[in-house]
């Protein structure tokens, strides 16, 4: 589908430089592809520590009009709620959970639920510690006596690093009772286009193709839910009695999807060459980046002359103080005054609205780069 470059980050790593990625989009269920990272396994338990260093360290999911923010595990965690009843003796199992915030968010909420948490490292233990009774706890593999147990498994953001989708959710099918649940949230790249350049998510899903993934493995009542997170897909789907797999076939038109996949694909192919432009035509004085994620981070890494950029801007306070690229991270009201340029290193879909309701930036005249 394309070829680009793809970035792989967290600010609780060393930045990665940019290198090359590619897509491939099957024109039978509109799933999008990019090459697993080699030596999966050991890059999720020993290379990659997300937010690990602060139990209370999340993502900005919206800045509220007060200038509050909702911080995407509570909204995750709120979404649980409306979509579940928690009732008292409840064991939900957290699957792929990295420091499962969420879990320890609804445990807070409602201590009669029974959590369980499973990752592919041991790195996160000690924060389970916290809420999670040890004989609870799976690091590296899930223990026999859970299958057939639990009763509801979440699993956010998890799927899009697998190598093999299928077997991901053939086996939180095992751990489930026949009547349970299974809550599975997924990047959705037509919302939020950088999950295609991330270059440790390797599957980018479409509503019909996790249609296809789920009901091709014997789930029953195949909910996606496409309007809960506004950029994401929420599965919610039944185990029933007996898990009969077969090829599911949709009868969707498929043809809009592809299409839109082919748009993201082409909008990345362009980036580059748009940030290079911007800057060959503002090439004095003084400017910033706005955000300082994955879109930030593609930002700086494209530009030529990066020694101009003298601060990426977060409202994100648990990244506030850092630095990133050996450059700082400060909040949007510490603009420095004389950055005349910057940078938009946001969710294009959002970033117009955000940065017209950033005062500081407006203070002076200055020139914006949108993606």
């Amino acid at each position: 589908m394309f070829a680009s470059r793809g970035i792989g980050f967290t600010l609780a790593q060393r930045p990665n430089d940019l290198t090359l990625t590619s897509a491939a989009l099957c024109l039978e269920c509109s799933h999008v592809q990019t090459p697993p990272l080699e030596d999966i396994a050991s890059y999720y338990d020993t290379g990659y520590s997300f937010q690990l260093s602060n139990a209370e360290e999340d993502d900005i999911y919206s800045v509220q009009p007060d200038g509050a923010c909702l911080f995407r595990s509570q909204h995750q965690a709120d979404s649980v709620e409306r979509l579940h009843e928690l009732t008292d003796g409840l064991k939900i199992l957290d699957y792929g959970c990295g420091k499962a915030r969420t879990l320890s968010l609804l445990v807070g909420k409602h201590p009669g639920i029974v959590p369980y948490t499973f990752d592919v490292s041991d790195i996160y233990c000690t924060l389970w510690d916290r809420f999670v009774p040890k004989a609870n706890q799976a690091p590296y593999s899930l223990p026999d006596g859970w299958q057939g147990g639990m009763d509801l498994v979440l699993s956010f953001f998890a799927l899009e690093h697998s190598a093999d989708p299928c077997g991901f959710v053939r086996q939180i099918a095992e751990v489930v009772r026949p009547g349970g649940k299974v809550h599975v949230v997924i990047p959705n790249m037509y919302r939020n286009i950088s999950d295609l350049v991330v270059i440790d998510h390797a599957q980018h899903f479409s509503g019909a193709s996790l249609r296809r993934l789920f009901e091709g493995a014997g789930y029953t009542d195949v909910v996606i839910d496409d309007t809960t997170h506004r950029a994401a897909f929420i599965v919610i789907a039944t185990r029933p009695e007996t898990m009969t797999e077969g090829i599911f076939r949709s009868e969707e038109n498929l043809e809009p999807i592809l299409k839109g996949a082919r748009d993201v694909a082409h909008t990345w192919s362009d980036i580059a060459a748009r940030i290079a432009d911007f800057e060959e035509d503002h090439p004095d004085g003084p400017a910033v980046i706005y955000g300082s994620g994955v879109y930030g981070m593609f930002v700086a890494l494209t530009l030529h002359d990066r020694s101009r950029i003298k601060a990426f801007l977060d409202a994100n306070p648990y990244r506030q103080g850092r630095d990133l690229l050996g450059v700082p991270i400060l909040p949007p009201d510490a603009v420095p005054q004389d950055a005349g340029i910057v940078y938009v290193g946001l969710n294009p879909k959002d970033a117009r609205s955000i940065i017209e309701g950033v005062a500081a930036l407006h203070r002076r005249p200055r020139e914006f780069f949108f993606l």
